[in-house]
């Protein structure tokens, strides 16, 4: 395993110069001269001309992507141009309630969406499987920016039992401090954003989970646990689950994913101050050294997230041998 985890993380550094490709290709895309773009048609020619030599864009491409490439390799995102901070400090000050986010909306997912694919595929054909997978199919047709609308509306105004604005306390810093104050303020402004993310990820979980448990009940081994006289709840989780697992690893790794990509439209919703939030400030500022170090630590993590549900493969099925 560890010769098979070396491997990956090595494959890591192409995906990470192809990140750093297109986020590179990002100034290049704009048409006309990027400078201008960025400053504005009424820019003066000596400060067009300063600018332009600070983004290098006086240099040949070649030389450009080449010194782009040498700053990323001692961890210089470069500097955002709006606000005047470095990238990485940017990242990683946002960063934190992003994941938060993410990893909240995820364990939603995972902790009803799997026991109700589980007992759609149980009850299929009856009326529960019927309704769990029409909430299924609404789940994954409603916009993220309408179901966030709607639940501020019902929760947030109509009822006033959650807020609809902003960050709590970080809920691993509350948790740590054991204020337990701290800990219901952290938690309260983080359902609704969660709940506004996990929604599609629930839908798509839970048909997934369904179809690859009806597809195991199909084999003779569950047949013969049945014949033995075991309980269906044994069947269930003993032998049809944990070999529809594989699949269901699959998704979840790519739900993780899209989350933190997904996390843009949310956190702009509810005013969340994660880096989704802070992307989409950057693109309405043409602050592009900011979008550029997002794009390449959001493929990162991605990639990160590949690998450990590789990994995570040998767990669910012992017949998987890493070579």
């Amino acid at each position: 395993m560890l010769r098979y985890l070396a491997r990956r993380l090595l494959l890591l550094v192409p995906v990470v110069l192809g990140a750093a490709l297109i986020a590179f290709a990002l100034l290049l895309l704009i048409p006309g001269d990027p400078a201008v773009a960025l400053l504005g048609q009424e820019v003066s020619g000596p400060e067009l001309v300063r600018f332009r030599h600070l983004l290098g864009l006086d240099r040949p491409v070649p030389v450009q992507f080449g010194l782009y490439l040498w700053r990323l390799a001692q961890g210089d995102l470069g500097s955002s141009i709006t606000l005047h901070a470095p990238v990485l400090q940017l990242i990683s000050s946002t960063l934190p309630a992003t994941l938060e986010l993410a990893i909240a909306s995820l364990l939603l997912s995972i902790a009803a969406g799997i026991p109700l694919g589980l007992l759609a595929a149980r009850r299929r054909g009856g009326l529960l499987d019927t309704g769990t997978m029409l909430v299924a199919q609404l789940g994954v047709s409603m916009p993220v920016f309408w179901l966030g609308v709607l639940l501020i509306l019902l929760f947030a105004v109509r009822l006033d039992w959650l807020p609809s604005f902003g960050r709590g306390p970080a809920l691993v810093a509350a948790v740590a401090s054991g204020d337990a104050a701290s800990i219901l303020d952290s938690v309260r402004h983080l359902i609704l954003p969660a709940c506004t993310l996990a929604f599609f990820n629930l839908a798509l979980l839970t048909r997934l989970t369904r179809w690859a448990v009806l597809e195991v009940l199909e084999e003779d081994y569950v047949r013969t646990a049945r014949a033995k006289g075991q309980a269906e709840r044994v069947v269930l989780y003993r032998h049809a689950l944990r070999n529809a697992a594989l699949p269901i690893l699959t998704i979840i790794g790519l739900q993780f994913g899209n989350a933190l990509g997904g996390a843009v439209v949310t956190e702009t919703i509810y005013g969340w101050p994660g880096m989704g939030r802070l992307v989409v400030q950057a693109i309405g500022q043409r602050d592009f050294p900011v979008v550029q170090g997002a794009v390449l630590v959001l493929a990162l993590l991605f990639s990160l997230v590949n690998v450990a549900v590789d990994l995570a493969y040998g767990l669910a099925d012992p017949r998987i041998r890493y070579e």
